[in-house]
């Protein structure tokens, strides 16, 4: 026997087109992906015992991996405020998400650039910040792609 309910299944149907939904989410996805190469590099170049042109090396990959980072999660911020009206929360965050990273992109280049090695305690904090708005964002996306 079976009892009937009332309760309509939010999943069947999604008021974000499945289009914009995707490529938000393959995104978002790059994006982490490049947040977590950031921090495998980012502890290379302060260990005790490297040479001088190895710490240099591990500096400037570090570096460089901070561009796609910013620059998928502008692209993302874009997609979710112009084709996902409707995931306000998930363009706001991916919005907050760029512009950390632009901002943790600056104090890196405060760090390395200026020699302002005050700036590397707000740095490694924001890095943790950055870490967790790119996983609550790809878990967001997770649950917008379920429906």
């Amino acid at each position: 026997m079976t009892v009937p309910t009332t309760r309509s299944d939010s999943r069947t149907t999604s008021t974000l087109p499945a289009g914009p939904r995707r490529a938000f989410a393959v995104l978002v996805g790059l994006t982490v992906l490049f947040v977590f190469l950031q921090s495998l590099t980012a502890g290379e170049f302060i260990s005790d015992g490297l040479p001088e042109s190895a710490k240099a090396t591990w500096t400037d990959v570090h570096g460089l991996v901070a561009y796609p980072i910013m620059v998928f999660a502008l692209a993302a911020a874009v997609v979710a405020f112009t084709r996902l009206s409707a995931a306000r929360l998930a363009a706001v965050g991916a919005g907050a998400l760029f512009v950390l990273s632009v901002v943790q992109w600056l104090l890196g280049h405060a760090i390395t650039t200026l020699g302002w090695d005050w700036v590397t305690p707000w740095h490694v904090v924001l890095a943790f910040v950055v870490y967790g708005v790119a996983i609550w964002l790809s878990v967001r996306t997770a649950a917008m792609r379920r429906g």
